[in-house]
Parts: C-alpha cells; structure tokens; sequence
C-alpha cells in the first residue's frame, strides 16, 4: 500500500481531461454559438440533431442550464426522428454534462445506455468519444484501471479513423491516467506528445488545456516556478477564448505553485477564485477537493480553527455526494488540524478514518492493473506491426507473381529476386528465433529474481516472529507455569499473574501487527512511520488519562525505506517510548524528526528523572534497541543525564 498512500498524500492535482465535443479555435465561444443558430434554420434531418447537440456543448463552458436546453431539444429531436444511433449520442452528451458536474456515477449510467447502439454503429470516432467520456468517469470514481483501459481502446478507435485531433486527445488523457497512479514521466512524456500534436494542428483550445496538464506534472517534481509559468499560459490562454469555467483550472495549479513558494495568501487567493467558479458550475467533485486545499493553506498559516471549520464543511460534502477520494484526502487534513490543536483523540479517530477509506479503495491491485494494461497494450501494437509487416510481405509476393505471369522473358530476374527474398526472409526467421530466446531467458532470470525476493522475505518474516512474537509467547508460558506453582498463594496472586498473562498477550497482538503491516511492504516510507507512532501517542494518551503527552515534531518528507530497516526503525522508537512511558516520570515526551540531504535523524527525548548511564542495565530492552540498529545500519545513542531526562538519537539513510 505504500505507493498508493503516497499519491493520496500528495495534492490533489486538476487535469483537465479531453471531453468529447468539437474542437474549438480562436474565436471565441460567443462567436461560434451565434454562427451554429444561425445555420440551424437551415438545418433537417440528422444535421439538425447535431448542430443543437454542438450548441449545447459550447455552452458547457459558458451556461451550463443552456447547454441542458439545447441538449434536451436535440434529444427529443432525435427520439421524433426514431434514430436510434442518434438518441444515443444524446445520451454520451447528458453524461458529459452530469460528468461535468462532478455526478459521475449518474454520467456512467446514461453512457451505459448509449453503448450497445453506438458501439453497433461502427463509428470509430464515435465509439472513440465514448470510450473517452467513460474512462473521465472512472477516473473521478476513483477506478483508474478501467479508466485507463476505456482510454486505450479510444485511442484504438481514433487511430482507426486516423482522426489526429482526437489522438492527441487520448495522449493528453493517457498522461492524466498514469499521472493517477504515480508514472509521472510517462505521465509527461503523454502531455508532451500531445501538446506538439495539438500546436501543429493549431488547436489553441486544446494547447491551452495541456499547458495546465504539464504544470501538474511539475507540481510533482516540485519545479514550482514552472508550474507558475504553465498554469498562468494556461489561464490566460482559456480567457482569451471565452471559456471560463475552464479557467478555474489553471487557477488551481496556481494556487499549489504559489503554496510551494510559501506565498500562502497568494495561493488561498487563487484556490478561493477557483473554487467560486466550479460553485457556478455545480462541480461538487472539484469543489470540495478545493476547500480541503484552502483548509491545508489556513492550517500551515496557523489559523486552525477557520481550517476545521472548512475541512469539516467539506468533508460532510464529500460523504453526501460519495466522493470517495476526496473523503480520504480530507480525513487526513482533519488529522493534522485535530493534532495542531492538542485534540488528539479526535486525531486519533481521523487517522483511523483515513486508513478505512484508503484501503477500500484497494489502490496497489489498481496500480498494477493499468501498469498490465499498458504492456498489453504495447504488446498489441507491436504484434499489430508484425501483422501488417507479414501482409506487404503476402502482397509483394502476389504482385511479384502477377508479373510473373506478364513477363515470362523475365524469368531469370525473379528466380534472383524470390533467391534474394528467400534470404532475407530466413534471416529474418533467425533474428526472431534468437529474440523469442532472449525474451524467454529475460522471464527465467525475472522469476528466479521474484522467487529470490520471497525467499528473503519468508527469512525476515521468520527471523521477526522468532525474535518478537517468540519471546513474548515464552515469557507467558513462564507466567503460567508459575501461576500453577503457586495457585495456593491466594487469589491476589493469581490476580497478579492474570494481569501480567493480559499485558505480554495484547503486547504479543501489537508485535504481530506491526509484523504483519511489514510483510505487505517492499518499502515502508517515513510518513507510513510516523503515522504509526501518531496512533502509539493516542494509545499513550488513552492508558494514561492524558496524563503523558507524546508530541511528534517535523514532517518526514517522502523518502522511503526498506521494509527491514522501516520495521527496525519503528520498533527502536516504539521500544524508546515505552521506557520513557514507564521509567521517566516525565508528563512530557517528543519524538522530531528531522531532514537532511541524504539522511533522516530521529529524537526520543523525555524531561524526568534520567538514569546514570555508567551503571550496566539490568534488562535488555537497550541490548536489543542496539542489536536492532545494528542490524539495520541505523545509528543509535542514548544519552541520560540524572533529573534532566534521557535522549535517544537514531540517523538513517534515506
């Protein structure tokens, strides 16, 4: 899961996504529309269905109730005129409009409507246009494995049109998809192609949208003056055409770019621009993700109590229109508020939140998923390639017949020329022959590698339930062999024994969870570590009646870690809290973190009554904090100093 926990920690970034309509110039929308009613008049049959089906959708950027209008005309139009085809047709544009909205759950039942007739009509283009709408859907439903599948099968269809404008399209969507998943340089390599396609087919519309697509990609690699430079192209281009609602995209972008640079009043005043606009519009998707965005600014400008009470709006928003990720993005947020205003059981309880919602959405099957797709699909292509190298090789030898047959004085010329062919043909077999070799020798290596990787795994699996889980369990059988012994010493003693039986086995039950939180990670990042010690702090603040507070200090960034060190590093911590819980006597206990080039450092300090480190320990809970360390190439201290407190320093690489 740690892949995917890291994409929804990230920012929510706005793609805007091809939507099937006409393409639109530099004229502006006002324009277009009045020269569409002007030929309507004009217009029958067939030809009057689809001019008010493009009037309505030019208004979608300007008036969404007239785009309902003409849409609904065009509909009922094309139910008097029987045609099926085009009643379908109306039904992808009711979707788009629901799509728009942020009601894609609805917009998925109208295209499911529309798909067998279209799908029967063998439009490409037309097919290709749904496919594309529906994959915008899933991709807002949070199902990016079908979002991403649809959008290759669009891109099929518009290949088979040879419709450019509308291969640029799914380039631009494709980037937006594989941005989902975490593939950003293929994310950017998409939104590259797409945009020089789109430029040398003079579509300013669509150059304007993939200018805002490239400022996301640069959003995650933290080129924050980049994203300024694209975002702003983006918004100035869209105003120049008369398309407003678009606008508000770019202006989102903007906001995240100037909240990198720390210029948090500029990017509240940009996300709050933006979030007007989609109000108009009526997009609850994009709206809610917005305020979550504004609450995140007001808490890192310190005003808590103004970003609960926007996070919470939100996020009871977010419930009433099922919008999945936008509630697991806003129960983080409320986490971090609840934490910065001392209330951490409720910090606690949002945590809990976050970690139900993230795993429902079962985001690493997903993942991998469209990374299968997108091989599949390559895979295709290039056997697609061989298919059509074989048939200009199946016709040259048909044509090489046919003269045959006209020019019988030219035999000896053919007899080489089939010599020749037969040649190149069999070293061509050959070459094939030795890359299917290396092909299958490449898999051998990758699966003994796989098995290699899980026998490493079962050993450290192993070697953790034999340290951990197997001496608690030893330690409680020799609870109860004593118990036995003494069952005459009264019931005070035994009630002792039970005591201790309960405590080593709910420790015994904490060991096997971290245990098995480990084995479903190739890698444990720093945030999954610290989310674990927020939730060990309000078990610490629950047991004692918030009579002990454990802050945590500093934001890990997101490097990661192997899951072998990330386990050992947690346990060291969770090992330092527990003996400043019992043998400090100190109320208060922090645990910073803090960043460095290519390191992390780790502090467990607590203000009681400290030790004198030049007496030998009586127990091996220090022993084994040491052994774990070194183990895992951690550096590991323990200073103490007598009615000041003990301090427990740990440095990584990461």
């Amino acid at each position: 899961m740690s892949s995917i926990k890291n994409f929804y920690t990230l920012p929510l970034v706005l793609v805007l996504m091809l939507i099937c309509c006409a393409p639109l110039s530099a004229q502006s929308l006002e324009e277009q529309i009045r020269d569409l009613k002007a030929e309507l008049e004009q217009k029958s049959g067939e030809d009057k269905v689809m001019a008010l089906k493009d009037i309505g959708m030019k208004f979608r950027s300007i008036d969404y109730d007239s785009a309902w209008y003409y849409i609904k005309l065009a509909h009922t139009e094309a139910e008097r005129q029987q045609n099926d085809y085009l009643v379908a047709r109306m039904l992808v544009s009711f979707g788009i409009l629901e799509n728009g909205k942020g009601n894609s759950g609805q917009a998925l039942k109208y295209y499911q409507d529309a798909l067998p007739a279209i799908e029967n009509s063998e439009d490409h283009f037309a097919i290709g246009a749904l496919y594309t709408n529906m994959s915008n859907a899933y991709e807002k439903t949070g199902e990016v494995d079908k979002s991403v599948a649809y959008q290759l099968n669009a891109l099929k269809e518009f290949e088979a049109s040879q419709d450019s404008i509308w291969i640029a399209g799914s380039l631009n969507n494709l980037g937006s998809r594989y941005q989902a998943v975490h593939e950003w340089e293929l994310s950017g390599d998409y939104f590259q192609k797409a945009l020089e396609l789109y430029q040398q087919l003079g579509q300013e519309y669509y150059v304007a949208l993939t200018y805002n697509n490239l400022a996301s990609v640069y959003l995650h690699f933290k080129d924050y003056e980049k994203v300024i430079e694209y975002s702003d192209k983006s918004y100035r281009s869209f105003n120049a055409l008369g398309a407003p609602f678009e606008s508000a995209s770019p202006l989102y972008n903007l906001g995240y770019g100037y909240q990198g640079m720390n210029e948090l009043d500029k990017a509240k005043e940009y996300f709050t621009q933006a979030l007007q606009i989609q109000q108009e519009k009526g997009d609850w998707y994009v709206a809610v993700h917005l305020k979550n965005d504004i609450a995140k600014t007001l808490l890192m400008q310190g005003k808590f109590q103004e970003a609960e009470n926007l996070a919470l709006e939100a996020y009871d928003e977010a419930l009433e229109h099922e919008i999945v990720l936008a509630q697991v993005e806003l129960s983080k947020t409320l986490s971090s508020v609840s934490e910065s205003m001392g209330k951490y059981k409720d910090a606690y309880g949002y945590l809990q939140i976050h970690k139900e919602v993230l795993d429902s959405l079962q985001g690493l099957e997903r993942t991998k998923e469209v990374l299968n797709l997108k091989e599949k699909y390559e895979t295709e292509q290039k056997e697609n390639e061989i298919l059509r190298q074989q048939n200009e090789l199946v016709e040259s030898e048909l044509s090489i017949k046919k003269r045959n047959n006209m020019l019988m004085g030219s035999g000896a010329l053919l007899a080489i020329l089939l010599t020749v062919g037969f040649v190149v043909f069999r070293e061509q077999k050959i070459k094939a022959r030795n890359m299917a070799r290396e092909t299958a020798l490449e898999k051998a290596m990758a699966e003994a590698k796989a098995q290699e990787n899980l026998k490493e795994q079962r050993i450290r699996i192993a070697r953790d339930l034999h340290d951990n889980i197997g001496s608690q369990l030893t330690y409680l059988t020799s609870i109860t062999d004593s118990a036995k012994r003494g069952i005459d010493k009264g019931e005070v003693f035994l009630m002792e024994k039970l005591t201790q039986m309960k405590q080593f086995s709910l420790v015994t039950i904490s060991e096997l969870r971290d245990t098995i939180w480990a084995m479903n990670k190739d890698e444990i990042s720093l945030e999954d570590i610290k989310e674990r010690i927020q939730q060990l702090a309000a078990t610490v603040h629950e047991a004692t009646d918030d009579k002990i507070n454990v802050k945590i200090e500093g934001t890990p960034n997101n490097k990661v870690l192997n899951a072998f060190v990330g386990m050992n590093l947690f346990r060291i911590i969770q090992e330092s809290v527990n003996n400043a819980v019992k043998y400090s006597g100190s109320e208060h206990i922090e645990v910073r973190f803090t960043d460095f080039d290519k390191m992390v450092q780790i502090e467990i300090e607590d203000f009681g009554k400290g030790f004198d480190t030049s007496k030998e320990s009586t127990g091996n809970g220090l022993h084994i904090m040491r052994n774990r360390a070194e183990k895992a190439s951690i550096y590991f201290n323990q200073e103490s100093i007598i009615d000041k407190g003990t301090k427990v320093t740990l440095q990584v690489k990461a």
